[in-house]
């Protein structure tokens, strides 16, 4: 169509992507967002919508790059080992220095404030599938008797998602790849060879 400037979707979402990992959502402006990506106000409304719309089109673009990884390393046939590969994942792609420290997830929900009732939720909805995701792991765990029955699952799996987003706020304030390593270490001793057989 005549007048429709054409652009790369992917790159113009992962380059804002950048800076609202980077500034937060309420410390990034649409003149941030116009010179990261190259395009102009008219061009990104027309394309994804307000900020808020933007940004919501950000959030399934991060999960699509980072959390089906994730979700891909709870998918073990190996309980144990699947939450290592969730907690190995998590920390290679935090020690990666192309990416922004922190979680943007993460980031967003401890910033000065949820902005949005939609983002507020949206990143709940995703918590919440990590959470039923390790619950199912933990759960087979179980059933193959490589977990203590007594052990409260759910009561896990809710820990364990609140280790892997307290791993982002410490990557966040620490380079070092290795605090947060140790912080994934001790999470993983509650499912040790005593409790576990795995």
């Amino acid at each position: 169509m005549a007048g429709v400037k054409k652009f790369d979707r992917e790159f113009v979402l992962d380059r804002a992507m950048e800076v609202f990992w980077q500034q937060g959502y309420e410390g990034t402006s649409i003149q941030d967002l116009t010179k990261a990506t190259g395009l102009g106000r008219g061009s990104l409304y027309g394309a994804f919508g307000d900020k808020e719309q933007l940004f919501l089109t950000i959030l399934d673009r991060y999960a699509d790059k980072f959390l089906v990884a994730i979700a891909d390393r709870l998918n073990h046939p190996d309980p144990y080992q699947a939450i290592e590969g969730m907690f190995e994942i998590t920390i290679e792609r935090m020690s990666n220095p192309k990416y922004p420290r922190g979680c943007l997830n993460t980031n967003t929900s401890v910033g000065n404030s949820i902005q949005s009732e939609m983002i507020e939720r949206k990143i709940a909805e995703r918590l919440g599938s990590l959470e039923s995701a390790i619950y199912q792991v933990l759960r087979k765990a179980q059933a193959e008797q490589k977990l203590s029955p007594e052990k409260d699952i759910r009561a896990i799996a809710r820990f364990l998602v609140g280790v892997s987003q307290g791993m982002a706020v410490l990557n966040k304030t620490f380079a070092d790849p290795s605090v947060i390593q140790d912080v994934a270490k001790v999470a993983l001793s509650i499912l040790e060879e005593k409790d576990k057989k795995m």
